[in-house]
């Protein structure tokens, strides 16, 4: 049988127009697959307000398979998986990732999804986000990041302060921690008691670091990267670990370990963040407040770290693919209803929400963070994550007198400043 060029050509674009026709089948029908990429796993407390949010999303997209790459946090496994993914051309379609200094080599590789002209298209959806959740400082600057684009939209803000187990301090008749001399004497005090006084972790020690060094340089010194006042921050958290105020175990314990002796009041105080409040046991007698100014410390005694330093990026390219699907996905995370089931667990909401019925402890956090004279971003969306780590690790030789927070800083230093090149 032979075929005239003609006919031929004929044939050929037949089958063009089913393939064509077969993909929109397929889309329309359901069978697209989105790769989205998280922390909400394992521990974290917003696992369960994320399966609700895919189950209404799927009830609303039937067709559409959600495949859930969520990894934890811990032991910086997302930044290792989202390094890989993008490494290796491999990058998920949706992810909810860091912003700021952990966000710069992404975005600078073009695969990510600019949302500017979207926001002003889509006023229905947009206007529903708080203005100052996508002005807030992330990169020396706004959310925009480093060129002047919004890359990621977010939806959970955080804080970060002292957590204190007021039933404990009432049992043992302490003022709480306000100030100085109060904190340094509920160690005392809670230590005489057999109460672990802070349960915290120095291998996963990012909460120590950040609140210590603001403490110490207030938000200049602290958004100012290895300045003088960071020393003077990390000379504290070891005269602290000096008295007696963490576990025994402080140098090889994780953070969720730590959590759970708060938890369980075991232990009286808490340096941690609003992602916390979920997990507690006892929401009726916990109180948060900023962590004491350090004599001598530049901070005002409301200052606090917190903010908005995660949002959703999609991948231009599979966006492009998929026929926006991705977009709106993140347009239904984003949304009033699914934001209100993440904050009701904990944090602070990006876009407008009604919140009720707030605990004690969430309420307390909430208002921490609306009297702060001044919020901070985390060191670590300041310097390159390399750098951090290597001052996170090197703590332990610090609280325990091996090495000199001096040194570990320089080094430090050094590695961010090679990044930087």
């Amino acid at each position: 049988m032979s075929f005239s060029k003609s006919k031929l050509r004929s044939i050929l674009l037949l089958i063009a127009v089913l393939l064509l026709l077969g993909t929109f089948m397929s889309f329309a029908q359901g069978t697209v697959k989105l790769r989205v990429v998280t922390y909400f796993t394992g521990e974290d407390p917003f696992s369960p307000a994320w399966k609700d949010a895919m189950a209404l999303f799927k009830q609303k997209y039937p067709n559409v398979e959600i495949i859930d790459e969520a990894v934890p946090t811990a032991n910086d496994a997302i930044r290792t998986k989202v390094k890989t993914d993008f490494a290796t051309d491999n990058e998920p379609d949706v992810m909810f990732f860091f912003t700021g200094a952990d966000a710069i080599p992404l975005l600078k590789t073009g695969k990510i999804y600019t949302w500017d002209e979207e926001i002003e298209k889509d006023k229905k959806w947009s206007d529903n986000f708080n203005k100052a959740a996508l002005k807030f400082t992330t990169y020396k600057g706004d959310i925009k990041e480093y060129d002047g684009k919004i890359y990621a939209l977010p939806t959970i803000g955080f804080y970060e302060g002292l957590f204190v187990n007021k039933d404990l301090f009432e049992k043992y008749n302490l003022a709480l921690p306000t100030d100085w001399n109060k904190f340094i004497k509920a160690i005392s005090i809670l230590k005489s008691k057999n109460i672990i006084p802070i349960a915290g972790s120095i291998l996963e020690s990012y909460y120590l670091i950040e609140t210590f060094v603001l403490s110490a340089g207030g938000p200049e010194g602290h958004d100012t990267p290895f300045h003088p006042s960071w020393e003077t921050g990390l000379n504290y958290i070891r005269q602290v670990y000096k008295l007696g105020a963490f576990p025994k175990d402080a140098l090889t314990i994780k953070d969720d370990q730590a959590r759970e002796l708060f938890y369980t009041k075991k232990a009286g105080m808490m340096v941690n963040g609003s992602w916390c409040v979920g997990g507690l046991k006892d929401k009726e007698n916990t109180v948060i407040m900023p962590l004491p100014v350090v004599p001598g410390g530049k901070a005002h005694p409301t200052d606090i770290i917190g903010g908005f330093g995660s949002g959703w990026y999609v991948s231009k390219k599979a966006n492009t693919e998929k026929k926006g699907l991705p977009v709106e996905f993140v347009k239904f995370m984003t949304s009033p209803e699914i934001v209100a089931k993440f904050v009701s667990i904990a944090g602070v909401p990006a876009v407008k929400v009604t919140l009720t019925g707030l605990s004690p402890a969430a309420k307390s956090g909430f208002d921490m963070m609306a009297k702060a004279r001044a919020i901070c971003m985390p060191i670590d969306a300041q310097i390159v994550p390399e750098a951090f780590t290597k001052i996170r690790l090197g703590l332990s030789y610090v609280v325990t007198g091996e090495r000199s927070a001096k040194d570990l800083l320089k080094e430090a230093k050094e590695i961010h400043e090679r990044a930087q090149k």
